[in-house]
């Protein structure tokens, strides 16, 4: 399981919007620019935000993009969602291992990888955009490579 750049550059727009404020106007060229994303990447992960009701469009002369919700009720869950990122370790068609003997160990082995992708999807769901935006998220002390700034 990979978080792909569509769910990695939503998450920095979307951070940078919730740092700007929640009714200044982002353009898209503003952010590819600022944060060195393709214009044209962050045009299409907009559309898909606006789609999800997380952004609203202003048109004309000074428009460009805002949050549509305070970041305190944006979940990253949602931006994921709206980007179409999927973090579920196990498939639910299972189709991959459809020949696969269902043996006890099989079977503990599914109940691990779906307790392994609800902790994922509730730590999805409990941290917001704000949280992200506002520095507030303390580093993982099981990654000794990560170093807060």
């Amino acid at each position: 399981m990979i978080l792909s750049t569509k769910g990695r550059y939503a998450l920095i727009a979307m951070a940078y919007m919730a740092r700007k404020g929640l009714f200044e106007k982002s353009s898209v060229s503003e952010i590819s620019e600022s944060q060195g994303i393709s214009q044209t990447y962050l045009e299409q992960l907009f559309m898909r935000l606006r789609k999800a009701k997380l952004l609203k469009s202003v048109r004309g002369a000074g428009g460009g993009f805002t949050l549509n919700v305070h970041p305190n009720k944006i979940r990253v869950h949602d931006i994921m969602k709206a980007v179409d990122e999927n973090f579920e370790a196990v498939e639910r068609s299972q189709s991959t291992f459809k020949n696969q003997i269902k043996t006890n160990e099989y079977i503990l082995s599914e109940k691990f990888w779906e307790q392994f992708s609800s902790q994922i999807y509730l730590f999805m769901h409990k941290i917001t955009l704000q949280d992200i935006a506002s520095d507030s998220m303390e580093p993982c002390q099981a990654v000794i490579n990560f170093v807060k700034n």
